[in-house]
């Protein structure tokens, strides 16, 4: 018999070691058995079908617009390159402003976003491409767009990545030659976001406002940053102005219409009819005088700071009266931000407020302006940057004070009178100067003289702003240098040229009547001397001779009754 410790040993052989588990937990049952189910789906694949009919163009693949648009949000970086050569292939195609026109929101709304990419090839290819979409574009039709291409360029001007803050640049660029009315309606918005760039904001209630920001990249120093941004704040603000100077000739002309007398002329004193048309950009909110002071306490501090540091390292004693060519450059552009933030504020801003602005200016910044920029007038360089600097720089100076010294009356007059000026910010200096009673006589005859160089020099508004300028100064003072040019006038019509234009003539003409009407002796004389040969040369000429010749004897009129009166005074 096998006894019970054998017994023991052998159970103990055949049985098999169960493998422990924690409570609760037990091992998956058929884990041995092979599962015949699957399941079924459909495959959809859009716009793969070789039969549909593409009535629009397409690319060199065949592939159309909404093709091409869908590849610019892929995940795949060359499914998005091969998107936007595709739509450049589109856009530069014999029917691509039709095509543009069509479809401007959805290829809008499918290319502004890639300007964003992280990819640097297709940021810089994507904001190449903007021109071609919005040169054949009606502001009109991009008005509804304004607050897309806003947000985008928005987020490129602060993104977090500096390479795409410098593409934004670069698109805010695009924008300024291509959209200009988009600039005009939004720059209040952009502005702050453009100067995020180079700016600190300071903490802490100093009431100092922002500070300069040491953005240093590889590729530039954290001035020539400076000077990027600022450079483009000074476009921005450059378009603003051109477009209120424009809207207020074009009222001005509006209100006034010239006609031919004839006996019973109806002519009404005022328009009775109503605009037919109210625009979108009327109903909202439209720039107040505290958003501009917000930007002048935002921009002003930067120019400060950046004019210092980059003149850290001038040791001279008349520090800022020699400049090299790059900080006259940037002199330009410092002056230039100011000078034109300064007249927006000042444009938008009525009564009280426009007190309030200057104000804050005289309290605030005047005292840095006089300490960094106008004691130091006039500064020079070897490039031609600095003669422009000063005379914005002297405009500057007479919109914001009240009262101003000799000597800084003496430097205007000069730079008024210096060559490298642009004509349209001569004739603000001029306009500024003319209406001092405390100038000299030959402070104003000096300012004079640089009005009829830009009549000699210039065409179209500017001469038409000089010889209105000269015209009321020889109403007001014609004892001072301004009698030569009226002696001239009769000349100029007798020698006029052949391409003459009507507008010229017309221009001359009504100087004339507004002299003659006035009793300016010295025109009278030198006008009947020549009167057959300005008749003849005015008949001669290929122009409309009716209406000039009856504006010719309405001036012969006023001056044979100053001839006369003048021969009554002497008998």
């Amino acid at each position: 018999m096998v006894s019970k410790k054998e017994k023991k040993k052998d159970k103990a052989k055949t049985k098999l070691r169960k493998t422990k588990t924690a409570p609760g937990k037990h091992l998956p049952k058929g884990t041995n058995v092979t599962k015949t189910e699957f399941r079924v789906a459909k495959i959809v694949i859009p716009s793969q079908s070789s039969n549909i009919n593409r009535s629009g163009p397409t690319t060199k693949k065949k592939l159309g617009l909404k093709e091409v648009l869908g590849k610019l949000s892929h995940f795949s970086l060359t499914v998005r390159t091969d998107g936007l050569e595709g739509l450049k292939e589109l856009l530069t195609s014999a029917c691509s402003a039709s095509l543009i026109n069509a479809n401007l929101a959805f290829i809008l709304s499918s290319l502004v976003p890639v300007t964003q990419d992280k990819e640097r090839k297709l940021r810089r290819q994507a904001i190449s491409l903007l021109p071609l979409v919005l040169s054949p574009v009606s502001p009109s039709l991009l008005t509804p767009l304004h607050s897309l291409l806003a947000a985008h360029l928005c987020c490129s001007l602060t993104h977090i990545d500096p390479r795409i803050q410098q593409d934004g640049l670069t698109m805010l660029d695009t924008l300024l030659d291509k959209a200009p009315s988009f600039i005009r309606s939004h720059y209040t918005t952009l502005l702050p976001n453009c100067l995020d760039q180079i700016s600190a904001k300071k903490s802490g209630g100093s009431g100092k406002g922002p500070s300069v920001a040491a953005n240093i990249t590889e590729s530039m120093t954290a001035l020539q940053w400076r000077v990027l941004v600022l450079t483009r704040v000074d476009r921005m603000l450059d378009t603003v102005v051109q477009d209120k100077e424009e809207t207020g000739k074009l009222s001005s002309t509006q209100a006034s219409k010239s006609v031919v007398f004839s006996p019973g002329l109806f002519c009404p004193l005022a328009s009775t009819t109503s605009p037919s048309w109210l625009p979108v950009s009327s109903l909202s909110n439209q720039v107040t005088s505290s958003n501009m002071q917000t930007n002048i306490k935002l921009v002003m501090p930067l120019l400060m700071e950046t004019w210092v540091e980059a003149r850290a390292d001038d040791t001279n004693t008349r520090k800022g009266s020699t400049l090299t060519s790059e900080m006259g450059d940037l002199l330009l552009c410092l002056a230039g931000v100011m000078d034109r933030l300064v007249r927006l504020a000042l444009d938008n801003s009525e009564g009280g407020n426009r007190d309030s602005v200057l104000q804050l200016i005289k309290k605030k910044f005047l005292v840095d302006i006089d300490q960094h920029f106008l004691s130091f007038l006039p500064y020079t360089s070897q490039g031609k940057s600095c003669d422009q600097a000063n005379a914005i720089l002297c405009c500057l100076s007479l919109a914001v004070r009240e009262v101003v010294d000799d000597h800084m009356l003496e430097v205007v007059v000069r730079v008024t009178a210096s060559k490298n000026i642009a004509p349209g910010t001569r004739l603000r200096l001029a306009k500024q100067l003319l209406c001092r009673d405390e100038l000299t006589v030959e402070q104003r005859d000096m300012v004079v003289l640089a009005l009829v160089k830009v009549v000699e020099m210039d065409a179209g508004k500017e001469k038409i702003a000089a010889v209105n300028l000269l015209r009321e100064q020889a109403m007001r003072w014609p004892q001072t240098g301004v009698t030569r040019w009226v002696e001239n006038l009769p000349s100029q019509l007798v020698n006029l040229e052949e391409g003459e234009k009507g507008v010229q003539v017309e221009l001359l003409l009504d100087t004339c009547l507004e002299l003659a009407r006035s009793c300016n002796k010295i025109l009278a004389r030198t006008f009947l001397v020549r009167w057959s040969e300005i008749l003849g040369s005015v008949a001669s000429s290929d122009l409309e001779t009716e209406g000039l010749i009856q504006k010719l004897n309405f001036i012969k009129h006023h001056c044979d009754v100053t001839d006369s009166q003048q021969e009554m005074v002497l008998a």
